[in-house]
């Protein structure tokens, strides 16, 4: 292995077998960046963020980082920098002069040697050659970088403290000098200062030191001196000239740590930063919180913050297991006798009662900044006896965020990142056993919910048996009966580490977590009065978490666990699903879409939370249906399924999905009651034709209108409103007036019908203005229909009126008009978060941009539109497009793309059964062929196109007869 060799403690300096390999500043800055990370993997992204640029990045970034890269693999070997998407990472044999002084400043805190101490702190110190990373101004290492000037002050520090006990009072002086001068803040090197003048009988002098470190707090800071140095203040005032400070067993009962500590850094990041932060009030103590699912890491990640923490709080660190997750936690009283003899309390002194020792316990830390590490609480209760006063830092970890301590700072916990759950993984089992099976490593990561605990449980595993492959270990965890078995060894073991969390819940919350364990929907909303509360206790004891939307979210863990320990009732099942129907209910009929009829219902909310709970639950919406099913309540499945009906419309994307869910649901056709059966075939019929699959349509609508009784006029009314619709499309005319005709004379019996009716005026201003191009009736429908869907907040169906309204002022050639309606209806559709609606408006308003002459404009937003319809696959929008296109390249003059165009529209329109746009396309096709002079195509074109003209009775029949006339007689002449 090759002698790599970093240095960051000055210029950056970078060594291979003893010889120098000169650096660029890119280069320096991408080295540095990955040492102040050693050990850890940095991305890609970051480097171009904080790393190799100090203010914006360049253009290609992401292949300068590479080039840099190469280059400095080029100059050093290739082995130096590793690829580990995704990013890059030093090679572990890197050795780094940072690390060889942090490991010396750590053993000379563990000596009880002071010559030792100070022969290790020297040889520390001697390897800073200027201040760290003094020539890299990258963002990435400010972090590494204060953390080593803070290191360096404290070993600077601690050598002082170790000559002091060596009797070098006089000698240390003038250094001393020299260091408070530069550091005016540094009360602990002030105080000892104050120490070598006071043992050499310089007590003025000391007193002095002082009173000047005291001026220079007031007028900058406002601030008094320390209670250190106060109290040494007191003690040389009353010439104590050969005592030293006050005695004091400095504890350090900090556990290890574990060297496969992976990831944390914002975390860690964040911790550091609150145990080094000035109380916010005299007397205040700093209390953290670390807190998440059990076998997160808490504990190892506390501890990795504590260790670093230390050399802030020169008291001495205590640490605790309180054992909180276990049946039997320790008393508080029991944990304040051990902190009072560590603290050097004599046992005899040690008062019975708890109370009295909790008064001793802060008493004896007054004025000494201490760390108080409480591993794994169980409540408040148990952890307020042991805090700390004012001066000192308490780091708590608990499954609890222990809300009733007041003025805590929460650090909650998640599982790991994908990238950190795989290196946590091989550096346990082995990287490159890991990285030969990275698909089975991937999954094993997965099925062991990137929580720490089972991964380490999994990569000991395999570092015990060399002979199991990942795949093998995969394959025993993909069985849930047994995944929980395979994730226990020996004392780590992730089913008992949740078992204390199950035992303290009241039975109300242990049902509902029975409940959610067996459905099969990831993630949970806070529906009703009932259930928030209860999912509020299941977070705040971390069996579910919460994300920032406020959604609510099972580990599989969990859910298998809770699957283990209790058990839920076909009827417990269905009593939640029908809350959660009753919730549907009511965004349902809060949605700014009203097409198809929805319950009356009271409490309803807000329409946008009511859009925003149904994209949010959409997934877990299907899910509870096909739960339901399963259960046999198969009535209760079609009601939830059809509170979607509405949603699905205005967000269009989503109606493929749905009608697959209803689907399933109608092939139980003979479970429903007559009132779902008839909503279900309304919901469907009505999705095949958004759908554009009229045929499929059909019978479900005519089914729907036949079977609702006399009551459920909404529902006849949209039964025959899509009905007719669909009819007209598929060119059986007679149908659809027929059943417009039943709808009308429906209406009028039993006016008014609810928000059905502003639809009931679409449909007859589409009948009157699709083919008769400038009805007035229509208008006065569409005008209607707009302000019957304004005066009950139905902005989806206000869209389609103001698109009716600009399509007839288009046909009118009142252009400005035409845009404006136009133009309002692509604002609502956007508003609605409906992509289709949106495109087909602006297709519309580049057909009006055509229309009035605007050429150029009209062929980009087209082309634009033709696309979009091409990725959503809706061939109809897409052939209209492409249709307009050729419009727009005839009016060009470029009759030969027009006709590629035309050609194109006609066959998708053909295909998908669309007899009166298809007559559009040919019409215009015939127009384009004539124009190459190719006349007997263009009669052929246009006869088809007047034969569907005719069986519509439609406006344009008359003007492709007089052109057909022209065509013929060129024809005959050619």
């Amino acid at each position: 292995m090759r002698g790599y060799r970093i240095g960051v403690l000055g210029r950056i300096e970078l060594s291979i077998d003893g010889t120098d390999v000169a650096l660029t500043p890119l280069e320096r800055a991408l080295v540095a960046s990955l040492a102040a990370h050693h050990g850890r993997i940095v991305s890609v992204d970051r480097l171009i963020d904080g790393g190799l640029w100090s203010d914006h990045p360049p253009a290609g970034a992401r292949n300068r980082v590479q080039a840099v890269v190469a280059a400095v693999r080029r100059n050093a070997t290739p082995e130096l920098i590793l690829t580990r998407p995704p990013g890059y990472q030093l090679n572990a044999a890197v050795v780094l002069d940072a690390a060889e002084f942090a490991a010396d400043v750590q053993a000379a805190t563990t000596a009880t040697d002071a010559r030792l101490t100070v022969e290790l702190l020297d040889r520390a110190l001697a390897r800073w050659r200027d201040d760290a990373y003094v020539d890299v101004e990258a963002k990435l290492v400010d972090v590494d970088r204060d953390r080593l000037h803070e290191l360096r002050e404290h070993a600077t520090e601690l050598r002082v403290e170790a000559l002091l006990s060596l009797g070098l009072h006089q000698d240390l002086v003038p250094e001393l000098t020299t260091l408070v001068r530069d550091r005016p803040l540094r009360e602990r090197l002030r105080g000892q200062l104050m120490t070598a003048l006071h043992r050499s009988g310089r007590q003025a002098e000391a007193l002095a030191v002082y009173r000047d470190g005291a001026r220079i707090l007031a007028e900058e800071h406002g601030l008094d001196p320390g209670p250190q140095l106060r109290r040494l203040h007191r003690e040389i005032l009353v010439s104590e000239e050969e005592v030293a400070p006050r005695a004091w067993v400095r504890p350090n009962q900090l556990p290890g740590v574990t060297g496969d500590f992976v990831g944390r850094d914002k975390e860690l990041g964040l911790l550091l930063s609150l145990l080094g932060r000035t109380p916010p009030a005299a007397g205040a103590a700093r209390v953290v919180v670390v807190t998440g699912l059990a076998g997160t890491g808490k504990t190892t990640l506390a501890l990795h913050a504590g260790h670093e923490s230390r050399h802030r709080f020169p008291a001495g660190c205590l640490y605790a297991d309180l054992r909180g997750n276990s049946a039997d936690p320790v008393q508080p009283g029991t944990v304040l006798g051990a902190f009072l003899r560590a603290l050097g309390v004599a046992g005899e002194a040690i008062p019975a009662a708890a109370e009295e020792r909790a008064a001793l316990y802060r008493s004896v830390l007054s004025d000494q900044p201490m760390l108080v590490m409480l591993d794994s609480a169980a409540d408040a209760a148990q952890v307020r006896p042991l805090l700390p006063p004012g001066g000192s830092s308490t780091l708590i970890t608990s499954t609890t965020a222990l809300p009733e301590l007041p003025g805590t700072v929460v650090v909650p916990l998640d599982v790991l990142p994908v990238e950190d759950a795989l290196d946590l993984l091989a550096g346990l089992a082995g990287a490159e056993r890991v990285n030969r099976e990275a698909a089975a490593a991937a999954e094993v990561v997965e099925l062991c919910g990137r929580l720490p605990l089972a991964l380490r449980i999994a990569g000991v595993r395999l570092a015990e048996r060399e002979a199991m492959t990942v795949a093998r270990l995969r394959d025993r965890l993909r069985d849930e009966r047994r995944r929980l078995d395979e994730l226990s060894l020996g004392e780590l073991d992730v089913r008992s580490s949740f078992t204390v969390g199950f035992e303290r819940l009241a039975s109300p919350a242990v049902r509902l977590l029975a409940v959610l364990s067996r459905t099969s929907m990831r993630s949970f909303g806070m529906w009703d009065e009932t259930t928030e509360p209860l999912l509020e206790q299941l977070c705040r004891t971390h069996l579910l978490t919460a994300d920032a939307g406020g959604r609510v979210h099972m580990h599989d863990l969990i859910r298998l666990h809770t699957r283990e320990r209790t058990d839920a009732t076909t009827d417990q099942m269905i009593d939640w699903y029908t809350r959660l129907h009753a919730y549907a209910e009511r965004a349902a009929a809060s949605l700014p879409c009203k097409v198809l009829p929805v319950a009356d219902v009271a409490s309803a909310l807000d329409p946008w939370d009511a859009v925003g709970w149904f994209e949010a639950e959409r997934e877990n919406l299907v899910a509870a249906v096909h739960d339901l099913l399963g259960l046999d309540a198969v009535d209760l499945a079609g009601r939830l399924a059809c509170t979607m009906g509405n949603f699905a419309i205005m967000r269009s994307q989503h109606l493929p999905e749905f009608s697959d869910c209803l689907r399933v649901v109608f092939d139980r056709e003979p479970d429903l009651t007559l009132p779902t059966r008839i909503s279900l075939r309304l919901c469907l019929g009505t999705a095949y034709r958004m759908l554009n699959r009229h045929a499929e349509a059909v019978p479900v609508l005519r089914a729907a209108h036949k079977d609702s009784p006399v009551p459920m006029v909404a529902h006849r009314l949209v039964a025959l409103h899509g009905y007719s619709l669909c009819c007209r499309t598929l060119g059986r005319l007679r149908e659809a007036d027929a059943a417009l005709l039943l709808m009308v004379q429906l209406c009028a019996a039993h006016w008014p019908v609810g928000p059905v009716g502003g639809h009931v005026l679409l449909t007859l201003g589409e009948q009157h203005g699709q083919y008769q191009l400038t009805s007035p009736f229509a208008r006065a429908a569409f005008t209607a229909a707009l302000q019957f869907f304004q005066d009950g907040g139905d902005l989806w169906g206000s869209a389609l009126a103001q698109e009716g309204l600009g399509l007839l002022h288009r046909h009118a050639e009142q252009w400005p008009q035409a845009l404006d309606h136009l133009e309002q209806a692509v604002t609502a559709a956007r508003r609605l978060g409906d992509r289709l609606s949106v495109t087909t408006g602006e297709q519309a308003l580049a057909a009006t941009h055509l229309a009035a002459g605007d050429i150029d404009p009209a062929r980009r937003m087209l082309t634009r539109t033709a696309s979009a319809f091409r990725e959503m696959r809706y061939e109809w929008g897409e052939a209209i497009s492409r249709r307009l296109l050729g419009k727009a390249y005839l009016e060009e003059g470029d009759a030969g793309r027009a006709v590629v165009e035309l050609e194109g529209s006609a066959a998708m329109l053909r295909e998908i059964g669309q007899p009166f746009p298809l007559a559009n396309s040919l019409s215009l096709l015939a127009r384009a062929q004539s124009a190459l002079e190719r006349h007997d195509r263009a009669v052929a074109a246009g006869e088809e196109a007047l034969r569907i003209f005719e069986h519509f009775d439609a406006a344009y029949a008359e003007d492709l007869r007089e052109q057909l006339a022209r065509w013929r007689s060129a024809a005959h002449a050619q």
